[in-house]
């Protein structure tokens, strides 16, 4: 995207839409937000790091789009409502809602405890069922809406680096977004999950050069994902050409796993 100045006449116009994302700080988050605002969404950009979220928001505005910015932990259900319902009240409604906000973990299966196994499924799963039912009135409302949660090739495939939980929540939101989108689809409202593989983002930076490069060679494309190659994804599944597409997942690993 051109970060000097947004387009939202662009192909897959998003104007006039409102969008909350979670997790929206840093990484998948922001660009998911940016690429949103780029084609002319509102969007709401919640992350549990007020300073770097309202940084994010900040600089969206600073190129022509429209955002605000809020302090959320999304594994506490009054801050969804508090955040449903500041994108209603300063964008008129809610037609978007990307499900992003997550936590890694490395514990092994032996060391989990019982604080750590519920913070994870708190933030990462928890978070995205409340997401969808505060949103779902005010979608309903409209007949139209979108809800994309992002998952992981890590609950596609049991992962191999991270905790077991994580990836139990990760598969946790396939579930859920094939059973909300069956109940939903007469409304309107297009439910559908993406699965991303390793992605440069911050989440890799403990990683060595080494590391990196074996995860790499594991690639068929021999690269790492990058996050516009998600957001980009995220903003399809947002736009009217996808309006025939619920229950799906999106897999964006390049090829590490096909299904």
């Amino acid at each position: 995207m051109d970060k000097t100045q947004l387009a939202p006449d662009r192909p897959g116009s998003l104007e006039g839409r409102s969008a909350v994302v979670t997790g929206a700080a840093q990484g998948l988050g922001r660009a998911i937000a940016e690429a949103l605002a780029e084609r002319g969404a509102s969007v709401l950009l919640a992350d549990i790091n007020l300073p770097a979220v309202e940084a994010a928001a900040a600089d969206i505005r600073s190129r022509g789009g429209r955002a605000e910015a809020l302090a959320c932990d999304v594994s506490r259900v009054d801050d969804i409502r508090l955040m449903t319902s500041k994108a209603v009240t300063d964008f008129g409604g809610l037609d978007i809602l990307v499900n992003n906000a997550g936590i890694l973990h490395k514990t092994a299966i032996e060391d989990i405890t019982e604080e750590e196994w519920d913070r994870i499924m708190a933030v990462n799963l928890k978070s995205v069922f409340f997401g969808i039912q505060q949103a779902l009135p005010h979608m309903k409302k409209r007949g139209w809406g979108r809800i994309i949660s992002i998952s992981s090739l890590a609950g596609r495939m049991g992962g191999y680096a991270n905790g077991v939980a994580y990836s139990a929540s990760k598969a946790g939101i396939i579930g859920l977004t094939r059973a909300v989108a069956r109940r939903v689809a007469e409304s309107g409202i297009t439910v559908n999950a993406v699965a991303p593989g390793t992605t440069e983002t911050d989440i890799i930076k403990g990683l060595s050069a080494d590391q990196v490069a074996m995860l790499r060679e594991t690639i068929p494309m021999k690269r790492l994902g990058r996050a516009d190659n998600v957001a980009e994804t995220v903003a399809f599944l947002c736009g009217e050409g996808a309006d025939y597409i619920t229950g799906a997942v999106i897999d964006v690993n390049g090829g590490i796993y096909m299904a």
